[in-house]
């Protein structure tokens, strides 16, 4: 079984919601944190990578992980979109 991709985002952020809306599209089980300024999420995320840049993905099952809207849609396509 797949584990969950982890995200990162805001409600306010338009990138944050195309991200969200890709998931939802593709149907990838992901678990989303919401982690709006000045929120413990958003400082938790910035004392672990130094960067609290959103959004940000961490996918369990590639290892891989990303910042960066356009970066993080063309990967979640190319991995778990069609073939």
């Amino acid at each position: 079984a797949e584990a969950a991709v982890e995200v990162w985002g805001y409600e306010g952020s338009p990138f944050s919601r195309i991200v969200r809306e890709t998931l939802s599209e593709l149907e990838v089980l992901h678990v989303w944190h919401s982690a709006a300024r000045g929120s413990p999420k958003k400082q938790a995320l910035y004392d672990r990578l130094g960067s609290a840049q959103l959004p940000y993905l961490e996918d369990p099952n590639t290892g891989i992980s990303l910042f960066e809207s356009a970066a993080i849609i063309d990967y979640l396509k190319s991995t778990y979109g069609p073939p």
